[in-house]
């Protein structure tokens, strides 16, 4: 919300984009909320979800005009007046007056629109980009899929938009998210929940019953994967895309090639060819079901084109679909603190150091962080492992090792941070 928060009420469109069911609705509704608080009124309102019953009858840019005009004019006191004075202006307007367009709004107020799942309207960008010219509007949009503001978007209304992303969970919100919904817990026990479930909201109204949000989770990656993935995308063999993107997030955190996933389905007795992965791949990033991490070389800090990481958007997802977390806690931790990363606002990438491994390089307003990630310092090698991925690296930028050490070692100049801790940092 703080986020969005500078942004409300200003004449610019508010995107709102993410995985499927990671809590964009519940934003706009904060927002609603917020709007009321300021005194604007409940008609000067309108929420459409796109994959409601409600909204079946809407499903072009012009049926969609035509429902949000007539609403507005039915609605409002203003609609009317507005009509008039627009007749009035055209009768006695000089001949170059443009007409056709309108400014409604409510007494002092704009008109708000909230949007849901803009993506399953035809053309939805012709409709948005008339509402900008017709209306005095406070436009709020969600999404489940980036092709949205790689194409139709941008195409259309080039800087008059802001992108959010929107994300499940943070470790620091569902904690806070169960013990009021589910009661009292430690941060030890809820991290622990947390690692195996994952942060999607609507673990919420199932009071993070175990059993109950695993039912969910699978049925939730069912439907990003067929929905989000499968029809944006074109997919003419969902059966091939559902074993690439298991296989790539069982191999999460893990340096992956188009060509060890061609040989991986091989092995499954399925020739799928290098572009069709590649293709399966950036179709499961476009609908935030994958994140993607390039790797970089942390000295010379170019992107390095061969070999890159994907982590899952919800490690709950991982477990849902069969995927044991504890049994690849390092994996899974790898996953959350990257995650937990762009949650913040970093771009994230792997670093490369000579022969060396950084996990992740973490630039944000011009700084950068360099952050390793290990499940327990069991052993001298595995400190001298993760405190010594550092050593070639001759800048002054800020170090941690991140673990799940009740008391982690520093060393060198390099913080060690307990993991949790560090999750709940404000």
């Amino acid at each position: 919300m703080n986020r969005i928060r500078p942004f409300i009420g200003k004449n610019i469109i508010k995107v709102l984009i993410g995985a499927r069911r990671s809590g964009k609705s519940t934003l706009l509704e904060l927002i609603r909320r917020q709007l009321l608080n300021d005194g604007v009124p409940e008609n000067a309102m309108l929420h459409l979800n796109f994959e409601s019953s409600a909204t079946a009858d809407i499903t072009n840019a012009t049926e969609l005009t035509a429902y949000v005009r007539s609403y507005f004019s039915e609605n409002t006191n203003e609609g009317e007046s507005n009509e008039n004075s627009n007749r009035n202006a055209k009768n006695n307007a000089p001949a170059d007056v443009d007409h056709n367009t309108t400014s409604i709004s409510t007494n002092a107020h704009k008109i708000a629109l909230f949007l849901d799942e803009i993506q399953e309207v035809d053309h939805w960008e012709k409709a948005v980009r008339s509402f900008m010219v017709d209306y005095d509007a406070d436009i709020y949009l969600t999404g489940s899929n980036a092709h949205m503001l790689s194409s139709d978007l941008a195409t259309y209304i080039t800087g008059r938009y802001v992108s959010i992303d929107v994300y499940p969970f943070s470790f620091a919100e569902f904690l806070e998210a169960y013990r009021q919904s589910a009661g009292p817990i430690s941060e030890r026990e809820a991290f622990q929940r947390y690692v195996r479930q994952g942060g999607f909201p609507f673990q919420t109204d199932l009071a993070f019953d175990e059993a109950a949000s695993m039912q969910y989770l699978n049925d939730l990656f069912a439907t990003i994967l067929f929905k989000d993935v499968v029809r944006h995308a074109g997919v003419r063999d969902p059966d091939a895309l559902e074993r690439i993107i298991r296989y790539a997030i069982g191999e999460e955190g893990h340096l992956i090639t188009v060509a060890n996933i061609a040989q991986y389905m091989k092995n499954e007795h399925r020739k799928v060819a290098a572009d069709t992965i590649a293709n399966y791949l950036d179709a499961a990033a476009r609908a935030f079901l994958l994140y993607r991490a390039p790797r970089q070389d942390a000295v010379g800090m170019r992107e390095l084109k061969i070999n890159e990481k994907y982590y899952v958007v919800d490690q709950g997802l991982r477990q849902a679909i069969g995927l044991n977390n504890a049994n690849a806690i390092d994996q899974v931790l790898e996953g959350i603190v990257f995650m937990e990363l762009k949650r913040r606002g970093y771009e994230v990438r792997v670093g490369k150091v000579g022969d060396q491994e950084i996990d992740f390089i973490a630039q944000r307003d011009g700084a950068t962080e360099y952050y390793q990630v290990t499940y327990l310092m069991a052993s001298p090698q595995t400190a001298e492992s993760e405190f010594g991925a550092f050593a070639a690296l001759r800048d002054n930028y800020p170090k941690t090792v991140l673990s799940l050490d009740e008391f982690p070692q520093s060393r060198d100049g390099i913080q060690g941070v307990n993991i949790v801790e560090w999750l709940l940092r404000k």
